[in-house]
């Protein structure tokens, strides 16, 4: 067990005392650079700060992290490319928003996982009929009415009356009562019953001479006399008493023909059941009332109509709708990607791209020939538009709840039981008063018109029985078997001459021996007991009964089964009525039964999906407002040529990388190897039947779709072990790298509909389908990855031109563009000199001469402040810099010296997770070593395996190997003990395998047992209780008897360990 925890060393530690003291203010900037940024894509996942390193680690420790081996190939290759994938993809979308050419709509639909639903559906959703809808499904347990559980008894009775009286139409006589009683009264003529009470006298005296000889008790050296009064009283007789009961058993044999002309005696019950099936439904009818208080029809309409109202308005388009939201809001792999196909997780690789364009990777990559502070200004209107989205994402949330399926899918169940509801149900209530014209028709006779008929017709089929049963003894009748049976039981006595009444009483004991060591008497008295039933009559009483029934056949009357028939047949006549009126009820008591906590939960999705209707509708604006705030720099950066074909390319390739390298993680994990044996338990739980077969075929052999699967994934790994990343210079390098990795996948062809199919069915079977759902979500996200390589030709062929489009056009954007002088003000005011016209010239030259002078000095003078006002703000910027940079230099050293190579956090984590996958794959495999040697069900806790290589493998049990949870064990001193876990009781998950324990016990000569737990240990079962706990209270297990020679004491002065001496006894 892996054990992970904070390290508790604090940055201040005295270790660390030349690191500045204000370094933990400079914590993230510490592990961005020794690690990267934790959202670069380099980054396998989230890592908690306090969890990052360890400052007063030695070097020595550290180091391993720089020696670890690399990360998988495929996934950086991936990782790479996904960051330019998404940065053409941004350019292309900002472009294609900005001229028109691509809708925001059809955007935002992507982005958001709406799948085949466009925005215009979803704002068009009709939430207050959905809402409607679940309100009065909500109310159904309450709003129903309860008092019509009567009347809907009685509509449903009559309607079985109805169904039952279609199986006696046209019944006014009986057709074979005279020819039944004229057999009955000459049964004793036709029947030999002397010839039938001989052979169960003769078979009888057979079976009271086997069981003598069954109880005969044989002391160890017997006297001879003794012996001789054995055999001259038990076995002499056998042999005459078996061949009487053959010569018997022949002349049995020879009546059968009278019984196959006789039918009628046998098979009675035929002959009368309609006159019994009519007394029956007069029964029914006498005991079923119409009620005819109006106010509880009324009520029963009304509970009809609540129903036939929930599908008043059409709402199937909006169930519809809500469920495709879900289903591709949950699984969005299948989702179709135009215009974001660099965005492969939708609106997750927005926020990605945010943090990617200023990703210092791409200057020390293309060595500074790309800006990514231009890339990101020129970007950045789209940029814009990513918080709009994501605020709408974060409202749809939980529209991802994975029990959300299960949720419409119950909605879908329950309207599907409303659409059975007939048109006009509630005028269904009509059908009391058909049935109450229907009941004039019968001559309301009670069934105690007809008690005495029934009770002839019981004491006909009684004796009936008696004769079926005479009939089925002389047929069982096969004289050749049953002398074979005789002579091979005689044989098995071992008597060398059993009429020799001089040698055969010294065999006596050999005998009994045998008897008493064998089962072959007891087997013996079986079969002759099976040939003697049916021939034991009571002749008297059968006598007595034939007589009782000939004298009262005329109290076998139909009178009143004509009127009783014209009921049967206006009943019939209401067959569409009652049909319609029987799935009313059905319907009804479903639903006052609802799920209502299931069925807010789907209100809940609606309102949900309500919440931002308003949101969509105002996408229609984003692009005018990007045109509105767009800079020259955006301008600039779309006018990349064909870029949404370009990055069309770029992100369906990098898609199809991602697919594979999805599939070749999923099959590394094993996880799909799990699946089997909780889908196998389930079916296996199952009622045997077409229902079971056809859901095992379904799932299939899946040992077998793993064994292909793997197959295809290990071709795959290979391919991400050949790439020489180091290589890659260059971002067309990338496109090459990727385009030879797909032209060398093969195309991987997955099926599993009819394991999801399985699945489905499977988890509307259990009430906890939480680990069947979790399987069907991994067998979804299997079956929509594309991984048909080959139909993808035009798309990764293109990718390494794309690429270099890219490189070249955001190289050329890179480029400052060169700033011309600033132009002279044309609002400057020019300087003006007057002149007095009436000066000589020499004045005025000395004029212009003192200007000139004044104004050089003016020039000296501001030049000297200019001076040393810049002298000045130098001195103190220099002083400043001087001040902060040594701090920042201390803080730069330090840094450079913690610092890791660039990949460094990633070897480490990428080398952490295989040491998991393989230590995963390790534990897995001693698992089903574990299992192979011993089942399941017989491990205690699923988690603690048993080695099979120092298991008890020669230990048997009814001459077979009997596996157990026990290992043998030897001390550093030489001696040998068996480890064992506790013994368990038969349980839903376990077998009992307290009987195993014990036959360990004993046939391994144990003499001391150390029980290390309780039974019972913090609430939880440990163990089962396999030993007694009094004297007088011995313990079964199994063919094994455990009971105290002593009451429990203590082991000196150790109060908590008990002492038991007990004695094992094997009961068989």
């Amino acid at each position: 067990m892996l054990i992970s925890a904070p390290i508790n060393h604090s940055l201040y530690s005295n270790n660390n005392s030349h690191v500045p003291s204000y370094l933990d203010a400079f914590k993230e900037l510490i592990v961005q650079h020794v690690y990267g940024s934790s959202d670069d894509n380099n980054s396998p996942g989230p890592i908690e700060n306090d969890y990052l390193f360890d400052l007063n680690s030695s070097r020595e420790f550290l180091r391993p992290k720089r020696n670890a081996p690399p990360p998988d190939k495929l996934k950086e290759l991936i990782d790479k490319s996904s960051t330019l994938a998404r940065i053409s993809n941004g350019i292309a979308l900002q472009s294609g928003l900005m001229d028109g050419s691509i809708k925001i709509e059809d955007v935002v639909a992507e982005l958001l996982n709406f799948g085949t639903l466009k925005v215009s559906d979803v704002v068009g959703f009709n939430v207050d009929l959905v809402k409607e809808l679940a309100g009065k499904m909500e109310k159904l347990p309450t709003s129903l009415d309860k008092s019509t559980i009567e009347l809907e008894n009685a509509g449903l009775g009559w309607n079985e009356l109805r169904k039952k009286s279609e199986a006696v139409k046209g019944v006014i006589d009986l057709p074979q009562k005279d020819a039944y009683f004229n057999a009955l009264e000459n049964y004793e003529r036709i029947f030999k019953f002397d010839v039938f009470g001989k052979v169960d006298k003769a078979l009888d005296n057979i079976l009271v001479k086997l069981k003598e000889i069954e109880e005969l008790e044989i002391e160890e050296k017997p006297e001879p006399i003794v012996l001789k009064s054995y055999h001259t009283g038990n076995f002499n007789p056998l042999p005459d008493y078996l061949e009487i009961a053959v010569s018997k058993l022949n002349e049995v044999q020879a009546t059968s023909k009278s019984f196959e002309d006789n039918k009628i005696l046998i098979d009675s019950h035929s002959a009368f059941a309609p006159f019994g099936t009519m007394i029956d439904l007069i029964k029914i009818r006498y005991e079923l009332e119409a009620p005819a208080v109006s106010n509880i029809h009324k009520a029963l309409g009304n509970n009809f109509q609540q129903l036939t109202d929930l599908i008043s308005k059409p709402i199937e388009p909006e169930i519809k709708g809500l469920s495709s939201l879900v289903h591709s809001r949950i699984i969005p792999d299948f989702n179709k990607q135009i215009y974001t196909s660099g965005f492969h997780n939708g609106v997750r690789d927005l926020k990605k791209l945010a943090l990617e364009i200023r990703d210092p990777w791409i200057e020390e990559f293309t060595g500074n020939a790309i800006s990514t502070s231009r890339l990101a200004d020129g970007i950045q209107t789209f940029l814009n538009v990513i918080y709009q989205v994501l605020h709408i994402d974060d409202k749809l949330k939980p529209v991802s709840t994975n029990n959300n399926p299960r949720s419409i899918s119950y909605l879908k169940n329950v309207l599907q039981e409303v659409s059975k509801m007939p048109q006009k149900s509630a005028e269904l209530v009509n059908i009391f008063s058909d049935i109450a014209t229907c009941m004039e028709k019968s001559e309301k006779i009670g069934p105690a018109n007809y008690e005495k008929g029934k009770k002839v017709i019981e004491k006909i089929v009684a004796v009936g029985k008696v004769f079926a049963e005479l009939a089925a003894a002389v047929k069982r009748i096969n004289i050749d078997q049953h002398q074979k049976d005789m002579n091979a039981f005689i044989k098995f006595l071992g008597f060398k001459d059993i009429k020799n009444a001089t040698t055969s009483p010294a065999e006596i004991p050999a005998v009994m021996k045998r008897i008493k060591t064998t089962d072959t008497l007891k087997k013996f008295k079986e079969l002759i007991a099976g040939v003697k039933n049916g021939f034991n009559i009571d002749k008297k009483a059968l006598k007595a009964d034939v007589k009782n029934i000939t004298s009262q056949k005329d109290a076998i009357s139909t009178d009143g089964f004509k009127e009783e028939g014209e009921m049967h047949a206006c009943l019939q006549k209401l067959n569409d009525k009652f049909e319609k009126f029987e799935k009313a009820i059905g319907v009804t008591r479903k639903l006052s039964g609802i799920d209502s906590a299931t069925i807010q939960n789907v209100e809940n999705l609606a309102s949900t999906v309500a919440s931002v209707k308003n949101e969509l509708k105002s996408l229609g604006s984003i692009p005018d407002s990007m045109k509105k705030y767009a800079k020259k720099i955006t301008t600039e950066i779309n006018k990349w040529p064909e870029s949404l074909k370009s990055s069309g390319a770029i992100g369906q390739s990098v898609a199809l990388l991602s697919h594979a390298n999805d599939f070749k993680t999923l099959m590394s994990s094993g996880e799909l190897d799990k699946f089997d044996t909780p889908v196998q338990t389930q079916i296996e739980a199952m009622k045997q039947g077409k229902e079971q077969t056809r859901i095992k075929t379904l799932w299939g052999d899946h040992n077998k779709f793993i064994t292909d699967l793997k197959a295809s994934s290990k071709s795959i790994d290979t391919i991400s072990t050949s790439l020489k990343l180091a290589e890659i210079k260059t971002f067309e390098d990338y496109g090459t790298a990727m385009k030879k990795s797909l032209e060398a996948m093969k195309d991987v062809k997955i099926d599993v509909k009819e394991k999801i199919e399985a699945l489905d069915a499977l988890i509307s079977l259990t009430k906890t389908p939480a680990e069947l759902e979790k399987i069907k979500k991994t067998l979804q996200h299997l079956e929509s990855l594309d991984l048909a390589f080959s139909s993808h030709v035009s798309h990764f062929q293109k990718v390494p031109n794309a690429l270099k489009s890219l490189y070249d056009f955001l190289v050329k954007f890179s480029i400052e563009p060169t700033r011309a002088p600033p132009p002279r003000s044309g609002k400057a005011t020019p300087q003006v000199f007057y002149v007095d016209r009436d000066s000589s010239d020499n004045d005025n030259k000395r004029f212009e001469e003192g200007i000139e002078e004044e104004a050089t000095n003016a020039r000296i003078l501001y030049g000297v402040l200019i001076v040393l006002t810049v002298a000045l703000i130098f001195a103190v910027s220099a002083f400043a810099y001087v001040m902060i940079r040594t701090s920042k230099d201390d803080l730069r050293h330090w840094i450079k010296g913690q610092r890791f190579p660039k990949n460094g956090r990633v070897y480490h984590n990428e080398r952490l997770n295989e040491i998991a996958i393989e230590t995963e794959k390790l534990i897995e495999q001693m698992k089903r070593q574990s299992y192979a040697y011993l089942p399941k069900r017989k491990h205690r806790n699923p988690e603690i395996l048993c080695n099979p290589e120092t298991a008890l493998k020669k230990l048997m049990k009814d001459d077979k190997k009997m596996p157990i949870h026990a290992n043998f064990v030897k001390s550093r001193n030489g001696k040998r003990f068996i480890a064992c876990q506790a013994p368990t009781d038969k349980s839903k998950n376990h077998d009992d395998t307290t009987e195993d324990f014990w036959h360990m016990v004993v046939k391994e000569r144990c003499n001391e047992v150390v029980m290390l737990c309780r039974c019972v240990e913090g609430g939880s079962v440990q163990s089962a209780e396999y030993y007694p706990v009094a004297i007088d209270k011995p313990k079964k297990c199994g063919r094994y008897e455990i009971s105290l020679l002593a009451e429990p004491g203590i082991f000196m002065e150790f109060k908590e360990i008990i002492v038991r001496r007990m004695m094992i006894r094997d009961t068989t």
